[in-house]
């Protein structure tokens, strides 16, 4: 008598250490945290720029010792990479300490930032203490004027510049992004050039064009000025 013919099995369960896919058992490669909403800039475009001093945003934000804590686990999940963002990540008040702890951990650190915040003594960690990662700086235009159309912060281009004079006087690598909308659009060809003249290194920094512009959760009235703001 023949036996009763088996169903295929289209599952197994494995020991992960005994899968090739996960053999140097390095689960997590790379991580973004958000450290916070709160941004100095109010752009005009963005998604997520919560006003510097709303408290409410900052209470909701993880506390240092949360931070270290997952940065811990990921560290020992096998990440290599931390990327550090915001809204604005310098507004935090222990970014140094944050910032340190990565490197510490092994990881190399990347940094999104508007580049208005950075200062001598930053740049100064930064060389002792090297990200191993571009830091990465958005700008918002060429000139003051379309600088605070975007940002609507007066003061911001001359802020930004300084932080680039301070990476680039220490040959901190960075690279600079522009974001395209209809007031920097006159600007494009002419990006090219600046970036190559401001290279804090043999090469020009990386130019990257975002076309896609994100929308808020929570405000449809600011996602339809977003949705302005995309070219046709």
């Amino acid at each position: 008598m023949k036996e009763p013919k088996k169903e295929a099995s289209y599952s197994q369960i494995q020991a992960y250490e005994e899968n090739p896919v996960w053999s140097n058992k390095a689960l997590l490669r790379w991580i973004t945290g958000e450290l916070t909403e709160r941004c100095n800039f109010n752009c005009i475009h963005c998604y997520i720029n919560r006003p510097a001093d709303d408290r409410k945003a900052q209470q909701k934000e993880l506390t240092t010792e949360e931070w270290k804590e997952f940065l811990q686990e990921a560290a020992s999940l096998g990440c290599l990479t931390v990327k550090f963002t915001g809204g604005e990540p310098l507004l935090r008040e222990d970014f140094e300490e944050l910032y340190l702890f990565s490197r510490r951990l092994g990881m190399k650190v990347s940094i999104l930032t508007n580049g208005s915040l950075i200062t001598p003594r930053l740049v100064s960690l930064f060389k002792k203490i090297p990200p191993l990662d571009e830091i990465e700086i958005s700008v918002y235009g060429l000139n003051e004027k379309t600088y605070e159309e975007v940002t609507r912060v007066p003061g911001s281009y001359q802020a930004v510049q300084a932080g680039l004079a301070y990476l680039k006087e220490q040959k901190i690598r960075f690279v600079v992004k522009g974001v395209v909308l209809p007031p920097t659009l006159p600007e494009l060809t002419s990006f090219r050039k600046w970036a190559q003249e401001i290279a804090s290194l043999d090469n020009p920094p990386a130019m990257v064009f975002s076309l896609d512009l994100r929308a808020r959760r929570d405000s449809p009235i600011r996602n339809q000025e977003i949705s302005g703001l995309r070219l046709p």
